[in-house]
């Protein structure tokens, strides 16, 4: 976590890679406006309960990427496949001719928070974004009490399904604010969120030189990993002392293709992070800061980048310089390294 890091100073640019846009960043995306929740329910018939989102309102550059997709749970109903579905939107407004970017499937078994981590991240190149879970009846999921629902939108077709890929042909679609066709007044937003990236083909901020005191008594070393640290406080505070982290060193031939326009440098690390159990998280719920100590002469404009996907490709994080060493927020695992503007 950058902030218990103490990444928050005052930022100084001086190199900013000028191509397709900026690293939008990890960021979650919730329309919540309290943290009160009134409980709906699906009946009749199986709908699609969907959250618009304007990434322009978060600040988030495109093109971004999509990874992630939760909803807070009251009652799941198991055994049943549940889409969950990603539109982008040209022209705002209505989803009516939203077009599909990403959806996959899946199995929510129980309440609580449920997260649909998508195999590869969907980049979007529009800021009106539709996001959300074709639930079956009998599920039952959790809404704030905000008092306006223009931005929870319901669909659902009688005697049947209709097709996620045309949100057209659904025989009703509305937001859930009391007015037709719906007819259904949530007084609040449903508790679905968005997990955004920044996307592969972008460039990111590097050579950033962050001001103010960090404090650095928190960075621990990986026994086998001498050159990369991290932020046990992230581990002990932020994930509540219920992650353990492990970094061994992997050849070179094991790692993904350079993303345009850099080079990697210095060793290829494999993070692995274990929750009780053994059980491990494809995405932390908190970050875990993550420093490299490069050669001198790679300093002014190293960037760390993390390994993402299905078949792996690179995702270059934002990065600050504190003395010697380059940081960066970590919500993943997999291989670590930093890269150099170059061929």
């Amino acid at each position: 976590m950058l902030r218990r890091f103490g990444l928050f100073g005052i930022v100084v640019l001086v190199l900013l890679l000028a191509t397709t846009g900026i690293l939008a960043g990890e960021q979650t995306l919730s329309l919540n406006g309290n943290d009160q929740n009134a409980t709906w329910f699906i009946s009749g018939e199986a709908s699609l309960i969907l959250n618009g989102f304007d990434l322009s309102r978060f600040s988030v550059a495109l093109p971004a990427a999509i990874d992630q997709v939760s909803i807070a749970v009251d009652r799941a109903v198991p055994g049943q496949q549940i889409d969950v579905v990603v539109y982008q939107d040209a022209n705002g407004g209505s989803p009516v001719d939203a077009t599909l970017v990403g959806h996959t499937t899946v199995d929510i078994t129980g309440p609580g928070v449920f997260t649909a981590t998508f195999p590869t991240p969907i980049t979007v190149t529009q800021n009106a974004i539709w996001a959300g879970f074709y639930l079956p009846v009998d599920f039952q999921f959790l809404a704030d009490t905000s008092g306006t629902s223009v931005l929870t939108w319901w669909a659902w077709t009688s005697g049947g399904r209709f097709d996620v890929a045309n949100l057209g042909s659904a025989a009703v679609l509305g937001p859930a604010d009391g007015t037709a066709p719906v007819n259904i007044n949530m007084s609040g937003i449903a508790r679905i969120t968005l997990g955004v990236t920044g996307s592969q083909n972008t460039a990111p901020v590097v050579g950033q030189t962050a001001g103010g005191a960090a404090d650095m008594s928190v960075l621990a070393t990986y026994p086998v990993c001498q050159a990369l640290l991290w932020d046990t406080a992230d581990e002990r505070i932020s994930l509540d002392d219920e992650v353990n982290l492990h970094c061994r060193e992997v050849t070179a031939m094991f790692a993904p293709s350079n993303p345009l326009g850099f080079a990697r440098r210095g060793p290829l690390y494999d993070v692995l992070i274990f929750k009780p159990n053994g059980v491990v998280p494809q995405r932390l719920d908190a970050a875990v800061t993550h420093c490299i100590r490069p050669p001198a002469e790679d300093l002014a404009n190293a960037v760390i980048g993390v390994t993402v996907g299905a078949p792996r490709t690179w995702l270059l994080l934002p990065t600050q310089r504190f003395g010697d060493l380059v940081c960066a927020e970590v919500f993943r695992v997999g291989n670590i390294s930093y890269f150099v503007p170059g061929a």
